[in-house]
């Protein structure tokens, strides 16, 4: 019994450092502010058509609106309160005071004609973010502290309790809608893709005969049936088996990366955008954040830079298909982004590159980005996933799709590999770097 008991406190009360919660308090402060300041004038607009007012939730006792001018003073205070809780200000009054103003205001936004369920998460973790200690770091208030000699405090498992009650609420939105397709009339045509297919079709017919134009992929996917089949099946795997995420943290992780990308798929085929979804911002804690915070990073790069690995060659090298417009503008992309210019570029048609590859096991093939670190060597989406790691902030985020099988990250990689030149278009020779870059190149 105190093995298990055990087991639940480390899961639950797992140790984390308040960095982790305070960039949790700002992901989701800076969202809810964009949709404020986005959608105001529509906001206005809406509260004007008092014929349309039907409140619900906390609000159901609610017999008739509040008069137009009296919210827009309410919306530019949500919007003041928004701002104190991204930067932390008084957090202990601000915090609480925007977690309950944002119920209330977002309950007040979906009682007018249509409820907008893809906001319930956000506005869940909203609440839990402002009602637990999210800015002991990061924050108006912690940088006063500082001020006055105390430390930022140390990684503690109240702040880990928080982050496990957010990744719950985030699998339990989605172990519902699996529950509600399963009790719905479509029951397991939703598994077997039929329900999903006429529910796209429908959706396309209702765009045209309105004027806008349909999804991007409809007119390919909607032929081919064994496609919806396999959407409709792992979008039951992945609703229903929700909970899974919660048991360890890689499921979490891998589980996140797939309904992240569940949610761009829908967004191709029907055209429909869940924004918190498809931004990652809803999935945020689930990953390690923490690791993203490190003073002594810097120092232990430097250090490593100092060692003569690689053949001889001191930093790591990246080679790349000199002649391909993606590849190339994949290289700008890092050269612009790095951190502390540790990278060195060849051209997989130098002799550079065939000498770093000889007896290395490795074919030399264009289609592959490679990366030698360490003497070690990486390929393919691998090679992507680590640079990443080393690129400045948000771009180190795309280290954390490597919880997704090699297998089928290999497989989207080959995808646009075997098409690059086809999409992107290729050159008639390798493209020489700026002057103060060169020195960057090993070999053109």
């Amino acid at each position: 019994m105190n093995k298990y008991l055990k087991i639940i406190r480390d899961h639950w009360f797992m140790t984390v450092t308040p960095q982790r919660l305070a960039l949790l308090r700002i992901a989701t402060g800076l969202f809810s502010l964009w949709y404020l300041l986005s959608r105001f004038d529509m906001l206005q607009k809406m509260g004007k058509n008092l014929e349309a007012f039907d409140p619900i939730g906390v609000l159901s006792w609610m017999k008739h609106p509040i008069s137009p001018e009296l919210f827009w003073w309410i919306s530019i205070g949500v919007i003041l309160l928004n701002i104190l809780y991204i930067i932390g200000w008084k957090f202990k009054s601000t915090g609480p005071a925007f977690a309950i103003v944002a119920l209330l205001y977002f309950t007040y936004r979906n009682s007018w004609s249509m409820i907008y369920h893809n906001r319930n998460a956000l506005i869940l973790h909203i609440i839990i973010l402002g009602l637990v200690a999210s800015a002991d770091a990061w924050s108006w208030d912690s940088w006063k502290r500082s001020k006055k000699g105390f430390k930022i405090p140390k990684a503690h498992w109240q702040y880990g309790w928080p982050i496990q009650l957010i990744c719950t609420v985030t699998v339990g939105s989605y172990f519902l809608s699996g529950i509600a397709k399963l009790a719905g009339d479509l029951a397991l045509e939703w598994a077997n893709g039929s329900a999903m297919r006429s529910q796209v079709a429908v959706d396309a017919i209702r765009k045209e005969m309105l004027g806008s134009e349909s999804a991007p992929l409809f007119d390919f996917l909607f032929e081919h049936t064994w496609l919806f089949l396999g959407m409709g099946i792992l979008t039951f795997v992945l609703e229903l088996g929700a909970p899974l995420a919660l048991v360890k943290r890689r499921w979490g992780m891998a589980w996140a990366a797939l309904t992240w990308m569940m949610h761009w798929s829908i967004f191709f085929i029907m055209g429909i955008s869940f924004r918190y979804q498809m931004s990652g911002l809803i999935f945020l804690s689930f990953f390690d954040l923490e690791k993203l915070w490190n003073p002594s990073r810097k120092e232990k790069v430097s250090e490593y830079a100092k060692k003569e690995t690689n053949n001889g060659v001191s930093k790591p090298v990246i080679l790349f298909d000199g002649v391909c417009n993606l590849c190339n503008g994949w290289v700008k992309f890092i050269l612009k982004r790095e951190k502390n210019q540790q990278y060195l570029f060849a051209s997989l048609q130098s002799e550079t590159a065939n000498k770093l590859l000889v007896n290395k096991n490795i074919p030399q093939n264009l289609s592959s980005i490679i990366l030698i670190e360490n003497n070690t060597i990486y390929h393919k989406s691998d090679a992507v996933l680590r640079i990443c790691r080393n690129l400045n902030s948000p771009w180190h985020l795309g280290s954390f799709f490597g919880v997704i099988p090699k297998i089928l990250r290999d497989f989207i990689y080959d995808i646009i590999a075997a098409n690059r030149y086809r999409w992107f278009g290729k050159q008639q020779k390798c493209e020489l770097p700026q002057t103060d870059q060169k020195m960057r190149f090993l070999e053109l």
